[in-house]
C-alpha cells in the first residue's frame, strides 16, 4: 500500500499529489506511484457531471454529507484514500472543473482516469 501523506517527486522537485495535479494538467502515475506529466494528450471536459469519452471519473471519495458522487466540493482536495488509489493504480489521471452547461460557473472538481485511448484527444 503507498502512503498517500508521503511526498510524490515530481520535475525533480517533491511535492504532494494534490499539488501536482492542477486543473487540466494531466498526468501518469506509474509502477510504485511515479509521478511524471502525461507528453500528448489534452484534458477533457467535464460539464454537469459528464466527462469527455475515453475517460471515466473516480467515484465515492467525496465527505459531502449523504453523497458519494464523484463530484467534489471546493473545499475538498486530493490526498487520503484518493491519493492511495491514484498512487497504487497505474495510468493517467487529471483534476477537471465541473462546469454547469453554461459555463458560468464551477458546480465542483472531479478527478477523471484514462480508460480508453481510441477518441482521446491529442496534441
Amino acid at each position: 500500500m503507498v502512503d498517500a501523506h508521503r511526498s510524490v517527486t515530481h520535475n525533480g522537485r517533491k511535492s504532494t499529489l494534490n499539488d501536482v495535479m492542477g486543473f487540466d494538467h494531466v498526468i501518469v502515475i506509474g509502477e510504485g506511484g511515479t509521478v511524471a506529466d502525461a507528453q500528448g494528450i489534452y484534458a477533457p471536459e467535464l460539464h454537469d457531471g459528464e466527462v469527455s469519452p475515453g475517460w471515466t471519473l473516480l467515484n465515492g471519495y467525496s465527505g459531502q454529507d449523504r453523497y458519494s458522487g464523484p463530484i467534489m466540493h471546493a473545499s475538498e482536495f486530493i490526498g487520503g484514500g484518493m491519493a492511495d488509489d491514484i498512487l497504487s493504480t497505474p495510468g493517467v489521471y487529471v483534476a477537471l472543473v465541473d462546469y454547469a452547461g453554461d459555463d458560468s460557473e464551477s458546480d465542483g472538481w472531479a478527478v477523471a482516469k484514462l480508460t480508453e485511448t481510441a477518441g482521446v484527444e491529442r496534441s
